[in-house]
């Protein structure tokens, strides 16, 4: 009976976004991404809107998600943040994925998710599409005032719940019978949780998952970096390639311009002679390099060398 139901409301899809503006989620249209929380009985959905927005960005370009939600609606599952459990994800019409996967080491990429076949992926989807639904359906029955045009705060548990007359609450759309990855459609958690010593942003990428029907990698599209105080940014197709834009030479100082990654640890080296330098990771150390952002930085460096040659190494 539960698949039925998923059934029906992926068929009823066209007139959601009628159906909720009723409620909230009133700009809500397939192909817009959900960030989700849970915790404390309670989840959040928030809708930033179309995938094109993400897509589109240009390299490096950080996009911030605070005017889609704010602290005090985070407040209602978590104030401290911690072990506060999130998630992103959307699908479009052709069953095209994009969901998030959570990094264990939060400057180190993860392992793509798989692409699947598209009646593989389109299973995914149909549980992605109840939790919208769901949470305009919750709204409609049980208004808070915190809720707005594009947040939902819900109860976790829709099944028997009187206030879910339509759709699923994003735990139990999760979870279901399986326990988990949207209902075992999927394969693997798409959650990140923050850390009970929650002191440092933490980082999921978001993977983009086009049908197949052999085997392919998900595309990389960036990941969202969600701060201490609970507002997430996504930074789009993130580049780890340092370059020295410009070395100017006043006396003895030389002055260096450049953009190191976003991510990592990047070392300025320098060398008097190629012949003798050997390997560039090998030069001699000058000075750990501004990193973390996509901005242009300078460092100085004092020599009373006639000739010197600059290099940047990552780690």
């Amino acid at each position: 009976m539960l698949n039925k139901k998923i059934a029906l409301v992926a068929l009823l899809g066209a007139f959601a976004a009628g159906e909720m503006r009723a409620g909230t989620l009133t700009n809500y249209a397939t192909g817009d991404v959900l960030v989700c929380f849970r915790k404390g009985g309670q989840d959040m959905v928030v809708d930033i809107g179309p995938i094109n927005t993400l897509t589109n960005a240009t390299a490096n370009q950080r996009i911030s998600l605070s005017s889609y939600y704010t602290t005090t609606q985070l407040n209602e599952l978590s104030t401290q943040r911690k072990q506060l459990p999130w998630s992103a994800f959307t699908y479009l019409t052709d069953d095209t994925l994009y969901v998030t996967r959570a990094r264990t080491s939060q400057a180190v990429q993860t392992a793509p998710w798989l692409c699947a076949s598209a009646g593989s992926q389109n299973n995914v989807a149909r549980r992605m599409a109840t939790i919208p639904v769901g949470a305009s359906s919750y709204n409609g029955n049980s208004p808070n005032a915190n809720n707005t045009s594009t947040v939902v705060i819900e109860d976790s548990v829709s099944s028997g719940n009187a206030n879910y007359t339509l759709g699923l609450s994003y735990s139990t759309a999760l979870a279901g019978t399986y326990g988990g990855n949207f209902d075992g459609t999927f394969q693997g958690n798409p959650e990140t949780t923050t850390p009970n010593t929650f002191t440092t942003p933490v980082r999921a990428d978001f993977y983009q998952l086009t049908p197949t029907a052999g085997y392919a990698l998900g595309k990389w599209m960036g990941y969202f970096e969600m701060a201490t105080n609970g507002i997430l940014t996504y930074v789009a197709y993130p580049s780890a390639v340092p370059v020295i834009q410009s070395i100017d030479r006043t006396n003895t100082t030389t002055t260096i311009t450049y953009t190191a990654g976003l991510y990592g640890t990047y070392t300025l080296r320098g060398a008097t002679d190629l012949a003798t330098a050997g390997s560039v990771t090998n030069w001699p150390f000058i000075a750990t390099l501004t990193s973390g952002d996509s901005a242009v930085h300078t460092v100085t460096d004092v020599t009373a060398a006639a000739v010197k040659f600059y290099s940047i190494t990552a780690q």
